[in-house]
């Protein structure tokens, strides 16, 4: 992952441009506004949080057995380089790409809930008393790899009701210094999600989702499943299927499948004789696939093909 210039976790840190050195104001989205027509954009990422809200706690307590109850929060409009610079030190931020937006969704994980997680996991009890340490425990690592693939799946869960959305996990930090915030990301829309486990709150989750990533997707999401982006010339099709007709198939038919032994067939000779079984189930083949069957009858004095049955 690459590093930038550090952020205090008590001062928002500014964003940087690579050049001349100048702030680069990001371009200021109509998402949130009241009356813009993106709130019905906002309207959808409403019903994702909800969906998230149940998805994660469904895969949290499959994974440690214990029963957590979460409960989700809209935050609103955040700035991405001060969200950072308000954590707490010791949080562990994941990140993800969601479907062909450029920037990442930043996931706020609390070292507290990490905790409880290795705790319930391993058959312990959280007491609500724990304190966790400075760095991350090796079971404590694998305990956040465990939520990044439960997040990540969780994420692309949410967006299928809506649209199929490819989400990967490019993973995570626990040095707010060595994160890198671009220039031209722009806002976020910050969800928060609480836990409670056994009568103790936990500040577990928060979710900074890129406004430009909501942009991004947006065309998806107003076109109905199985759409097309353009409609069919009319006259192509036309001329398309004027073409298609003109097309020439070989068609047989077999009158029968007899056999005999290598000593009947080298006594053949010319003028024999092969008797053929009448069949009123004679197939009729075109190019190598059986159409239709009938039988084989006369017609103004030459054989003739009655179709009995289509396939």
């Amino acid at each position: 992952m690459a590093k930038t210039s550090s952020k205090s976790s008590k001062k928002p840190a500014s964003k940087k441009v690579a050049g001349d050195g100048d702030e680069k104001t990001p371009v200021q989205h109509s998402l949130l506004r009241k009356a813009e027509p993106d709130d019905k954009l906002l309207e959808i990422y409403q019903k994702i949080e909800r969906k998230m809200t149940g998805r994660v706690e469904k895969a949290v307590n499959a994974l440690t057995g214990c029963r957590f109850k979460f409960e989700a929060e809209a935050k609103g409009k955040v700035d991405p380089s001060d969200w950072l610079g308000q954590q707490e030190p010791g949080v562990i931020i994941l990140q993800f790409h969601i479907g062909s937006a450029e920037q990442p969704v930043f996931v706020r994980v609390s070292r507290l809930f990490v905790t409880a997680l290795v705790d319930c996991f391993y058959g312990g009890q959280y007491d609500g008393t724990t304190e966790p340490k400075p760095k991350l425990s090796r079971s404590e690592s694998a305990m956040v790899e465990r939520l990044a693939r439960l997040l990540a799946e969780m994420l692309a869960h949410s967006w299928s009701t809506l649209c199929e959305t490819p989400v990967r996990y490019l993973g995570y930090q626990t040095e707010l210094d060595d994160i890198e915030i671009a220039a031209d990301y722009g806002e976020a829309i910050q969800t928060c999600f609480a836990c409670e486990l056994a009568t103790h709150e936990i500040d577990a989750i928060e979710i900074a989702q890129p406004v430009e990533g909501l942009i991004a997707i947006h065309s998806q999401l107003a076109r109905k499943p199985g759409q097309e982006d353009d409609e069919i010339d009319p006259a192509w099709k036309n001329a398309l299927q004027e073409s298609v007709e003109q097309v020439f198939l070989p068609i047989r038919s077999v009158l029968a499948r007899p056999t005999m032994s290598l000593s009947e067939l080298s006594r053949l000779s010319v003028g024999d004789i092969l008797p053929v079984a009448p069949t009123d189930n004679v197939p009729l083949i075109v190019g190598d696939r059986i159409f239709a069957h009938g039988s084989i009858g006369e017609q103004n004095g030459g054989v003739a093909f009655k179709i009995n049955n289509f396939l």
